[in-house]
């Protein structure tokens, strides 16, 4: 559908709440449910120095609709884990590491909820949407990454005990913060 000159964009982002199935692969992040070891359901990698790896990440779905002399863009934010992907080594069982885990899940969907009031921000034109939405992407998803090596750095991969700790009370309160806005 070919866009005209002076149409107005109207973007709306929202995070979106998928339903995981039992049998699938794919973990929606849900606040009321917590990774467990059997979700971790990858090959271990027994050269790699950690203990477990956990597989996530955000994406979105997008519908774009012309409406008159309007244009609405329609973003539904999600967080995955994918069980395939992510594993533990037969040694590591405890509820300690599996927390240090399920932050680097929690970090993901900081990500994604940053995604959201980064599109909030943006100016979307009829002729930039697609690069602008790609460009926001891009910038949040790097800095999520970034994040998440932070989160291993500081904590040397959960050794550091003191340090999980001060992260754990940091991400649990920025966790909190987006449950308590819903």
């Amino acid at each position: 559908m070919p866009l005209l000159f002076g149409q107005k964009v109207v973007v709306h982002a929202f995070m979106q709440d998928k339903k995981s199935g039992t049998s699938n692969d794919t973990i929606y992040y849900d606040q009321a449910r917590k990774l467990s070891w059997a979700d971790f359901q990858g090959i271990p990698d027994a050269h790699h120095f950690g203990g477990a790896v956990t597989s996530s990440g955000f994406a979105f779905d997008s519908d774009i609709r012309l409406t008159h002399d309007i244009i609405n863009i329609n973003i539904g934010v999600y967080t995955f884990f994918s069980k395939k992907s992510s594993w533990k080594k037969k040694d590591i069982n405890s509820t300690y590491h599996l927390l240090h885990e399920q932050h680097h899940f929690d970090i993901t969907r900081l990500g994604a909820e940053q995604f959201v009031k980064e599109i909030s921000k943006a100016n979307f034109t009829r002729d930039n949407y697609r690069q602008v939405l790609e460009a926001v992407f891009d910038k949040v998803y790097n800095q999520s990454v970034e994040l998440q090596r932070a989160y291993d750095a500081e904590t040397n991969h959960s050794i550091n005990q003191q340090a999980q700790l001060r992260w754990n009370d940091k991400i649990e309160g920025d966790i909190l913060e987006i449950r308590n806005k819903k």
